[in-house]
């Protein structure tokens, strides 16, 4: 049984502190891909591990165990080494949550809560201008959200859990707050690497242990270089300036005051002891001049960010066309990734909860609940806003979308396709394409069509040879059960249950119209997976070089069986093994296997 998280001392705070840290340190170069705001100089991330770094240095060699001590030591680092927009504003955060510790050893869930809450106050107060849109709103709703739900509560792990759901349902709504992102596709970095600490925190409080985070591109949507090109807003204030002053009486209203007139983006933290400034401006000489004034100037920095803007557009990627599927297709996550397949997740709905396949629900996480018969289990086709989303974020990026899906027959995915298609297409060149498979099927399909692309076929030469993939690729499917055939409803239930008694078995395939058809019906478990690799084999004899998927649903040693004896005939040929996606288990269920044949006639 877990043992509840009651309270937060110095040592916890430390350890999450670090942690966080560490979360957002893998994800600088992704964080500083979508960073548009204020000015798209592609430099969130970095400046937010290098304050976090400031932090973890700072909290490392704090000899204090008290929270409210650990909180000076931490606010205190990130005041000395806060860099950009977002440092800035998570110096003053911390610089807060030490005022809302209040002296106290420890902090228990509502306590905590309370402290958050002003330090959100005194982020937001520290801006000449703030914007909703922006990690001051997904900060704001996290706070609230812990100061709703902290009342009576005696477990911060859950509290943790919980509000990290709140704040990334913040973040996912930055975009329609603020036009610039909207403008890009992307959310706001900011806002993301915050998201980003409070996974590092709840992982903490949850595990007790640092994790070793490792970067993903997948799940989130796989974000390099976005369309800086889009982004044409003048820069207005050419310098990112920042400076830090120490002074015994640091009046820091009137110094926002007379720095409000040098420019924008303007942020003043810190204490009537030690301040720092964070402004867009032209004269940074002029904003050093000026911040003497209020005290003795430590640190200055002025960083060219219309320089930072063209590099970063120069290093955003113009492809040609781009590629994109739905989450039936069944492919190695590595080729998705080499050749920037971009995938529209299907709905798998259990019981009367939606989640998207291999966002929200991986396929083994599937099987498990089919297995255990305690949910109505169903998928169902990405609604056109999913489709609309991927073409709106390629359109800029690329100069053709080739948008290759499930077979018609088998789902209406495909018409969600067509209808997004429409919108863009006096803006694009786009194909949607029908490739009457699924599964390992349409993998194989989309990874010959990923090849061309890199080889640079024309867009017309590449819809030909993809049709050419369609009408040769062959799936055939192992069933040994008709129980999960039988509850989907793909057999009549008298029929089945008299399969069953028989113990006949069949092989599913596809016909030319991609509908699901009986190659052949055999006595035996042992006998289907025979007769399987029979026909695949066939078929793969007519075939130069044959390419080879097979997948499975929760039957490992039979996958491996059929990989190894396929292998014994076409010794040079590279077979995944894969778990089948949902779309294909939900119907052949668990147990059945497949195997997915593609390749060019003999003469």
């Amino acid at each position: 049984m877990r043992i509840k998280i009651r309270y937060i001392d110095g040592d916890r705070l430390k350890r999450s502190i670090i942690a966080s840290a560490g979360r957002i340190s893998e994800m600088r170069e992704a964080l500083n891909n979508i960073n548009v705001f204020p000015v798209a100089d592609a430099d969130t991330g970095t400046n937010m591990a290098m304050t976090m770094q400031s932090i973890v240095t700072s909290a490392q060699s704090c000899p204090y165990s008290s929270l409210a001590q650990v909180c000076n030591c931490i606010s205190e680092g990130a005041l000395n080494g806060a860099r950009g927009n977002s440092g800035a504003i998570l110096a003053q955060f911390f610089q807060g949550l030490s005022e809302g510790a209040g002296g106290r050893e420890r902090l228990s869930p509502e306590e905590f809560a309370d402290a958050v809450t002003l330090a959100v106050t005194r982020a937001r107060e520290a801006l000449a201008n703030p914007r909703e849109g922006t990690i001051l709103t997904v900060m704001q709703d996290w706070a609230d959200y812990l100061k709703q739900q902290a009342i009576g509560k005696e477990d911060f792990v859950e509290l943790f859990t919980d509000g990290l759901k709140r704040a990334r349902e913040s973040l996912a709504e930055t975009p329609s707050k603020l036009k610039i992102l909207q403008k890009a596709g992307v959310v706001d970095a900011g806002a993301q690497g915050f998201v980003h600490l409070l996974e590092g925190l709840s992982d903490f409080i949850d595990s007790g242990k640092i994790a070793a985070y490792r970067a993903k591109t997948h799940m989130v949507e796989k974000i390099r270089h976005f369309h800086f090109h889009k982004i044409d807003d003048e820069i207005k204030f050419r310098y990112c300036t920042e400076g830090l002053i120490q002074g015994e009486a640091i009046d820091k209203k009137e110094l926002q005051k007379q720095l409000s007139r040098m420019g924008d983006s303007l942020i003043v933290v810190g204490s009537s002891h030690k301040a720092r400034i964070h402004i867009h401006t032209n004269e940074p000489q002029a904003v050093f001049d000026l911040i003497g004034q209020f005290g003795t100037v430590l640190q200055t920095k002025a960083e060219d960010m219309k320089k930072q803007h063209e590099e970063a557009l120069a290093l955003a990627p113009k492809k040609g066309i781009a590629l994109v599927t739905d989450s039936t297709c069944d492919l190695p996550p590595e080729v998705f990734e080499e050749f920037d397949i971009n995938v529209v997740p299907v709905i798998i709905q259990i019981g009367d909860k939606g989640y998207q396949d291999r966002v929200e629900i991986q396929s083994i996480d599937f099987y498990k609940i089919l297995l255990a018969d305690t949910h109505r289990l169903t998928t169902s086709q990405p609604p056109v806003a999913s489709f609309r989303e991927v073409y709106a974020r390629l359109l800029e990026k690329y100069e053709a979308i080739i948008s290759i899906h499930i077979s018609e027959g088998l789902s209406g995915t495909i018409n969600g396709a067509r209808i997004a298609a429409k919108e863009f297409a006096h803006k694009i060149n786009i194909e949607v394409i029908n490739s009457k498979t699924t599964s390992a099927g349409l993998g194989l399909v989309v990874h010959e069509a990923a090849k061309m692309i890199e080889e640079g076929l024309s867009f017309s030469e590449l819809k030909e040879k993809i049709q050419l993939c369609v009408q040769r690729v062959k799936v055939f499917v192992s069933i040994p059960t008709l129980k999960y055939m039988i509850r989907s409803g793909r057999v009549q239930k008298p029929k089945g249950l008299l399969a069953t008694l028989l113990q006949i078995k069949p092989v599913i395939g596809l016909d030319e119209e991609g509908k699901a058809v009986e190659l052949a019906k055999v006595i035996g478990k042992k006998r289907v997976a025979e007769k399987t690799l029979e026909l695949a084999l066939n078929y793969a004899r007519k075939l130069v070089s044959p390419k080879f998927i097979i997948v499975h649903m929760m039957a490992q040693e039979q996958a491996e069986k059929f990989r190894r004896l396929i292998m014994t005939e076409f010794e040079q040929a590279d077979i995944p093994v894969l778990d089948a996606s949902p779309a294909l288990g939900l119907h052949a269920g668990v147990g059945a296997t497949a195997i997915a044949v593609l390749g060019e006639p003999l003469s």
